[in-house]
């Protein structure tokens, strides 16, 4: 038996926005087409996800929030949200299908079939309980984290999607069994406008929301500083039964849509790190979900590499598949970074 399961489904496919929005489901078939080119299948087991029932989905959605997905998507027209979100018709079983991929990710490691899930075709953490928002239906990484609370009391989240993931903080703040933590772009007026470093949680949840805010221009040299100094004790500290990691495509520095530079070095030691710690505290137990990633050849590279490390079948033939390098921020940049960095340990040091 192998170790990691791969959930996948050709319905997949049907999750994307028509016309010339940004989101398209051709990222998840270009790194699925990465992965099967150097074999990664005999390796990982593909798993179909098996369809949830709308009672599950009741775990963190309204029933009236639900059934307006539902008949928006009879509709086929419109908006879920403010206008980040198209309808179209047939969105509530393309959204269900990839949110049921999360839920099987979860069912087969904590069945203890597999120590690693993979749904590279989930990540909407910014979807909240009455109502969509940028390109999220349904909050699969949400939902997967409060379902894990029926067999795990410490869970971390970590989110290094170049969007704040809002939605997942929104109906996790007051959590303490779930620990939340979110590298993110923030200035004013970029989306979704939170996750600055003072937003730490409330009552019994208070000290388990981590916010690592950092500017447009933020390079490797900077971002690994900041999660080395930050998220690797704070995770130390927390010893994590379980861990989800969310991989949006969008911090890499040729996103359009995102000012973050990370380059695939960069994504790679973060995930390395992420793998390790899952080893030393949490058997290894890790869910790995996609997000956003706005740069489709990007995007898709970023997730069959970090498949590949998580899997533990890295090897020559996925260097071919890097930058050409490390990159390097501004001493600006880098010195409001080393800023945050000291705010939030004298922040998260109380808790």
């Amino acid at each position: 038996m192998h170790k990691s399961a791969f959930i996948w489904s050709d319905r997949y496919y049907d999750y994307s926005f028509p016309g010339d929005h940004p989101y398209k489901s051709l990222r998840e078939s270009l790194a699925k087409k990465l992965l099967e080119e150097r074999g990664a299948f005999h390796y990982i087991d593909l798993i179909e996800p098996q369809l949830i029932s709308e009672d599950v989905l009741q775990v963190i959605h309204s029933r009236e929030y639900i059934e307006f997905v539902k008949s928006k998507s009879l509709e086929g027209k419109g908006y879920l949200d403010e206008g980040d979100t198209p309808a179209f018709k047939g969105i509530y079983e393309a959204a269900l299908i990839r949110v049921s991929g999360s839920v099987t990710a979860l069912k087969v490691v904590e069945e203890g079939s597999y120590v690693h899930g993979i749904n590279i075709g989930g990540g909407y953490h910014h979807a909240k309980r009455d109502k969509a928002g940028g390109f999220c239906v349904f909050n699969d990484v949400a939902l997967i984290a409060k379902m894990a609370e029926k067999n795990f009391s410490k869970i971390a989240i970590v989110d290094i999607d170049g969007h704040h993931g809002d939605g997942t903080q929104e109906l996790l703040y007051d959590d303490p069994n779930v620990l939340k933590i979110s590298l993110h772009m923030f200035h004013k007026n970029f989306f979704p406008g939170g996750g600055d470093i003072n937003e730490i949680g409330s009552g019994k949840g208070k000290g388990y929301t981590v916010n690592i805010p950092l500017p447009p221009g933020t390079a490797d040299d900077a971002y690994l500083l900041a999660f080395n100094e930050v998220v690797v004790p704070i995770l130390e500290r927390y010893k994590p039964e379980l861990i989800i990691l969310m991989v949006g495509g969008d911090s890499h520095f040729n996103d359009p849509l995102v000012e973050l530079k990370l380059s695939t070095y960069g994504y790679l030691d973060v995930i390395k790190k992420v793998h390790e710690l899952s080893h030393k505290y949490s058997n290894g137990r890790i869910i790995m979900l996609g997000g956003g990633g706005y740069n489709y050849d990007a995007t898709a590279r970023v997730w069959a590499i970090a498949v590949a490390e998580i899997a533990n079948i890295y090897d020559i033939e996925y260097e071919h598949l890097h930058d050409c390098c490390y990159t390097k921020s501004s001493q600006f940049v880098l010195e409001k970074v080393k800023n945050v960095v000291q705010q939030l340990k004298n922040i998260h040091s109380l808790y």
